[in-house]
């Protein structure tokens, strides 16, 4: 039978390993224990399919049908079919959420890098422009840009506020920072709290999203387990039917 106990042990342990990136051996020669994520997910798809390749080979022939207990009946098995069928539906919501994750990492990723950027030339620039202490206080320019991406967002947008007020507009009109520059750096700043928002969304859709893939796979296996059951005492003086399972 192509799902014997060994596969459905397997995906057994799949279900239940959490999504984090397993740990590297702190030695290259150490053997890495257990399947990595990746490996889980492609031995996870194998199982919900050939769950279905297996319930339609039994409906396919009547004879092997015939051999099972009365309880698995057409309707019965089509009741695995619908069980394959969400689970196939649940690893693909599931697959399309990390990936929406994915992009959302990396739009928070361009999005800091493009607002940091701007901020250190908007710093370089007014800091040029402004030598007194109290002047570089009121714009937000002293000290060192902050590393957290909060105090990062909070600072700019203070600071670009400040340099939209006299004296300083005045002064740095011609530098890059009238109406128009000003608001070009605020959007930098727009853009990655909006890139952060749909990154915490996006996080939130792909763990909800592997919790309802996890059950309706635990679901399904413990349905296609019940199934292997039967079928192999129902045809174990049958192993030409039994070979096609």
């Amino acid at each position: 039978m192509s799902i014997d106990e060994s596969t459905m042990s397997a995906t057994e342990a799949t279900i239940g390993i959490d999504e984090a990136t397993m740990s590297t051996s702190e030695s290259a020669k150490t053997k890495k224990k257990g399947p990595t994520p990746a490996e889980q997910d492609v031995e996870l798809a194998n199982f919900i399919s050939q769950s279905r390749v297996t319930i339609e080979t039994i409906l396919a022939p009547p004879e092997i049908l015939a051999l099972l207990p009365k309880r698995y009946t057409v309707a019965k098995l089509n009741e695995g079919l619908a069980l394959q069928s969400t689970a196939q539906n649940s690893f693909t919501a599931r697959q399309t959420a990390i990936g929406d994750e994915t992009a959302a990492n990396t739009a928070v990723t361009e999005g800091r890098k493009a607002a940091y950027d701007r901020y250190v030339h908007f710093r370089e620039t007014t800091r040029a422009e402004f030598r007194g202490q109290a002047e570089r206080q009121a714009l937000g320019v002293v000290g060192t840009i902050p590393v957290d991406t909060e105090k990062l967002l909070t600072q700019a947008k203070a600071s670009y506020t400040a340099a939209g007020q006299a004296p300083y507009a005045t002064a740095l009109e011609d530098l890059g920072y009238d109406a128009a520059g000003r608001s070009a750096a605020l959007a930098t700043v727009t853009t990655l709290q909006t890139a952060r928002a749909t990154q915490e969304m996006r996080r939130t859709a792909a763990i909800a999203a592997t919790a309802t893939r996890n059950a309706d796979a635990k679901t399904l296996r413990e349905w296609m387990q019940a199934l292997h059951r039967v079928t192999k005492a129902s045809l174990r003086n049958h192993p030409e039917l039994l070979g096609r399972l």
